[in-house]
């Protein structure tokens, strides 16, 4: 706001500037006056001077309007013997404004710019007129009347040369700021997306992680009456779930605070998913797990792990006390496919396909180019199969 009033100010101050100047242009020109015009009192020069230099206040809001209403004055001042500079200097003013300020016409590039001009070649011609007027000072001819009208359109030519200039500064400007937004908007983008990772990352680790506990605490309370001594193992189970959760937890939640130093972790990838299937071992669930051995960019490593933990978690929710799980993860061509499947109560106890974990892990899949599958299978039990490329090799 403050830029703005500013700048409205150094614009009046330049308007009241060139007015002042035209007007005492052309009374600096009425030194002659008397010698050639004896038949006008020296006083008509004064309102002359005076009513061009105000109208050329009003050059930027209504440039036409201005190069109107001067034209004849000075046309008036150099029939009559005024000197011809002095009388055309607020002339030039206004037809360099009709080209900086006035309205463009619309149209081909040619009949546009002749459709600007003509309001300048207009008064260059009036002014060519008015010199060869029998009591004009002097009669250029008709090379010196064109002259005059070159001038004008001279005048024209820098005016529309400086709005050409000042148009693609702003539009560099308004480039500028237009790649200044979109560089917001692809933060913004960034922070909404590193918000969803950290909320798919958190939603797998908790959901497997109380899972796991609630399955461990239910056994160690069935254990506390016809077997006390299994019970110590249950609770230590437990509390290596609890720390190993709060400490994927912290590196998940590290990202929202950039200040802490945080003692980041390497992030979980198929050498890991032994140790989760052997951690569901221990809660309870009997699981078969069948990998092989295989090198996998991080970025799908986790993603592996991920799916695995999320389709075990379900089966633990939903697929009974009995179940039993397998895990094949195998490498075909160049893709790499895991498959989770359990013998339990089948799709009818499931969450639905719109449950976050699976949308979850159907985003995980779909950001590396690959397929994902859930439903019930043939034989009984609910399976998990996905099946992501891997960089650089060629899919079967």
């Amino acid at each position: 706001m403050v830029a703005v009033r500013a700048w409205r100010h150094r614009q009046l101050a330049v308007d009241v500037a060139v007015s002042v100047v035209a007007a005492l242009g052309t009374l600096a020109g009425s030194r002659l006056w008397d010698k050639v015009v004896p038949w006008l009192p020296h006083s008509v020069i004064v309102p002359l001077a005076v009513g061009q230099g105000l109208l050329l206040l009003a050059r930027r809001r209504a440039p036409v309007a201005v190069l109107a209403a001067v034209t004849p004055l000075g046309a008036f001042m150099i029939a009559v013997g005024f000197p011809s500079a002095p009388a055309s200097f607020a002339t030039w003013c206004a037809a360099y404004a009709l080209a900086a300020h006035g309205r463009r016409a619309e149209g081909a590039d040619l009949v546009r710019t002749l459709r600007n001009m003509a309001p300048a070649l207009l008064a260059g011609a009036a002014f060519a007129v008015a010199a060869v007027a029998p009591g004009a000072r002097d009669h250029p001819g008709a090379l010196g009347s064109l002259v005059i009208v070159a001038q004008f359109a001279a005048c024209w030519v820098l005016g529309y040369a400086v709005r050409t200039r000042r148009d693609y500064v702003a539009e560099l400007r308004d480039r500028a700021a237009r790649l200044e937004a979109e560089e917001g908007e692809r933060a913004a983008r960034a922070v909404v997306d590193e918000r969803l990772r950290i909320a798919r990352e958190l939603h797998d680790v908790i959901g497997h992680s109380i899972s796991l506990i609630a399955i461990q605490s239910e056994a160690a309370a069935r254990s506390a009456r016809s077997n006390p001594d299994a019970v110590p193992a249950f609770m230590s189970a437990i509390s290596a779930t609890s720390r190993q959760a709060l400490a994927e937890m912290r590196g998940a939640l590290a990202v929202l605070r950039p200040d802490a130093e945080a003692k980041l972790s390497p992030q979980p990838g198929l050498e890991q998913v032994g140790e989760l299937v052997a951690s569901l071992r221990t809660g309870g669930l009997e699981t078969r797990l069948e990998a092989e051995p295989m090198h996998l960019p991080p970025g799908i490593g986790l993603a592996v792990y991920r799916i695995v933990q999320e389709s075990l978690t379900n089966v633990l929710k939903h697929a009974g006390a009995d179940a039993k799980a397998g895990v094949t993860i195998i490498r075909s061509g160049g893709t790499v496919r895991v498959s989770v499947h359990d013998d339990g109560a089948g799709p009818s106890a499931r969450a639905p396909s719109t449950a976050h974990g699976i949308i979850g892990m159907r985003e995980r899949v779909a950001a590396y180019g690959g397929t994902l599958r859930t439903g019930a299978r043939p034989g009984g039990g609910f399976e998990v199969e996905a099946s992501i490329p891997l960089p650089g090799l060629e899919a079967p």
